[in-house]
C-alpha cells in the first residue's frame, strides 16, 4: 500500500502513553496517507498506527498459535489451554485438531480437574 517507507525508528502505542516517532514517505504516499485519513476520519499517525498492527500483530498471534499447537503435540499443554490460545472453545479445538489429522492427547484426571477449575 505504502511501498517503500524509511522509518527510522519504531515504537508503536502503548498503555502508558505514545512515542514520537519520524518516517520519511514520498509525495505519492503522503498523498494516499491523507486522503486515506480523511476519508476514514482519522489521523496520519492513527492511520500507521493501525497499519502496524494488523501487519505485525497478526504475524505474532499466527506465531502463538503455531507454538501452542506444536506444544499441544508434545503433550506440555492441555487441549483446553490449547482452544484457550487458538482462541476457539474446547469442541472446536478438537474438531481443528481432527480436520488437521493431529491426534488428541488423553488428559489425566488432576489435567481435567484443573481445566475444570480453570474455565
Amino acid at each position: 500500500m505504502f511501498g517503500n517507507v524509511s522509518i527510522t525508528h519504531i515504537v508503536t502505542h502503548m498503555e502508558a502513553g505514545m512515542k514520537r516517532t519520524n518516517i520519511m514517505l514520498t509525495d505519492e504516499q503522503h498523498r494516499q496517507l491523507k486522503s486515506y485519513a480523511r476519508k476514514e476520519g482519522s489521523t496520519l499517525g492513527g492511520l500507521i498506527r493501525e497499519a502496524l498492527d494488523v501487519t505485525y500483530g497478526r504475524d505474532v498471534l499466527e506465531h502463538r498459535q503455531s507454538i501452542a499447537l506444536e506444544a499441544y503435540r508434545e503433550g506440555l499443554i492441555s487441549l483446553g489451554k490449547l482452544s484457550e490460545v487458538l482462541g476457539i472453545d474446547v469442541v472446536s479445538a478438537r474438531l481443528y485438531l481432527m480436520k488437521r489429522s493431529i491426534r488428541i492427547m488423553l488428559q489425566k484426571q488432576p489435567e481435567i480437574l484443573q481445566d475444570a477449575v480453570n474455565a
